[in-house]
């Protein structure tokens, strides 16, 4: 009989230990389930993340003198082919006497000068500013600021020069590639 006991009290505390792990597992299931929509909802979706991505413009077609618009994160970017006139004029400037000063050759890539990339925004107020007739660059609509052929300040209220986001070109010059550093 105390055997019998003994092999009855053996077999509940198997039982006890097996229901103890198994409420410790489903327990875990049910915490795992409640978090995994929280740390889902946390994470960024598929839109935000193709937003960061770097984009390619085709640049193909673009006359000399004109500018294309892209959106790269939100933002307006400005792609401008240069005429020949207007890098000359942009190089010829006195880069020191400029309210910002930077050269010509601090603002486009070495290789295709003929191309400036900018962000289309004045940094006085954010408003973007419009090309001005014959190529001289842009002035801002709202407040009066003025740029040259090179994106830099030449008339305030702007004190700094439009941005210039991150950019390298493809080896052919054909396609430019918005927020990758050049190499």
């Amino acid at each position: 009989m105390a055997d019998k006991k003994l092999a009855d009290g053996e077999i509940q505390e198997q039982r006890r230990e097996c229901l103890c792990k198994l409420t410790k597992f489903v327990g875990a299931a049910g915490v795992a389930a409640a978090v995994w929509p929280l740390v889902s909802a946390l994470s960024p979706d598929e839109k935000t993340l193709g937003e960061n991505e770097p984009i390619d413009v085709s640049l193909a077609g673009v006359a000399a003198g004109q500018t294309i618009r892209r959106i790269w994160q939100g933002k307006l970017i400005l792609i401008h082919h240069r005429t020949q006139e207007e890098i000359v004029a942009a190089r010829n400037t006195d880069w020191h006497t400029l309210i910002d000063p930077q050269s010509d050759s601090e603002r486009v890539s070495a290789v295709h000068p003929q191309w400036l990339v900018v962000q289309g925004y004045c940094p006085h107020a954010g408003c973007v500013p419009n090309a001005q007739p014959g190529g001289l660059g842009w002035i801002c609509p709202c407040h009066g600021s003025e740029f040259d052929t090179s994106g830099r300040v030449t008339r305030g209220p702007a004190t700094a020069n439009l941005a210039i986001p991150d950019y390298a070109f493809h080896s052919d010059g054909q396609i430019v590639r918005i927020g990758t550093k050049e190499a």
